[in-house]
């Protein structure tokens, strides 16, 4: 896949980038079925840790720190009160490498009811580098609609840097009973009038799945 130069400015110039039919629906089928097998074969007894993006609420930060190489499970609500496939945030963070359909996926030539609020944010206050070289992909395996809860951005909002310096660290002083991480800097302050719908559909006889390039989002 090639993109044009209209969607390479797009990309810079709004910082993100929907890309209509990116999979095929039997690779979609493929990864929604590895999901599924792994909340299957997981034992939330094990894996009981919470992920927001509003504050700290997690059971073991250790658990989270150290996931980069590791298969991990991070839920909704610590007890889980509905089926635990109904309860999960998210699985990370090497899915790409320790799962085959991902890791296909990922290295190949191309590219519920239930929870607490996303607030307005930056992804790079979670994953920053400096110098500043991630980029965030989001693969829709089903439709993100104004419906259920698409993604909505602020155009160019990336081109400001990271709003009011708010970051996700680890913490320095860690004692016994504190949490691993720390957000440094003071809660963003955004205009809902100034966010933009960014739907993406997934499989379906005529539509498969769009990727979204991500610089900085809204949820």
């Amino acid at each position: 896949m090639t993109l044009s130069q209209e969607q390479v400015k797009q990309f810079w110039d709004n910082g993100y980038l929907v890309l209509p039919d990116f999979a095929d629906e039997e690779t979609v089928e493929g990864l929604k079925k590895e999901c599924h097998r792994l909340v299957e074969e997981m034992d939330p007894a094990e894996h009981n840790t919470v992920f927001t993006t509003l504050e700290m609420k997690r059971t073991s930060d250790d658990y989270f720190m150290t996931s980069g190489d590791k298969i991990r499970y991070f839920f909704e609500d610590g007890n889980l009160k509905v089926n635990k496939h109904l309860s999960i945030n998210k699985i990370g963070h090497a899915l790409h490498v320790l799962s085959e359909p991902f890791k296909k996926f990922t290295f190949c030539d191309k590219q519920p009811g239930i929870g607490g609020e996303v607030i307005p944010h930056q992804d790079s206050s979670f994953l920053h580098t400096d110098p500043m070289k991630l980029v965030g992909f989001w693969i829709a395996l089903e439709d993100a609609t104004l419906e259920n809860g698409c993604l909505w951005f602020i155009p160019g909002s990336h081109k400001e840097g990271i709003h009011c310096g708010r970051r996700m660290l680890r913490n320095p002083n860690k004692g016994e009973g504190e949490s691993g991480t720390i957000f440094q800097g003071e809660m963003p302050k955004y205009n809902d009038k100034d966010f933009i719908p960014g739907p993406a559909t997934a499989n379906s006889r005529n539509a498969v799945p769009s990727l979204i390039f991500v610089i900085g989002t809204k949820h």
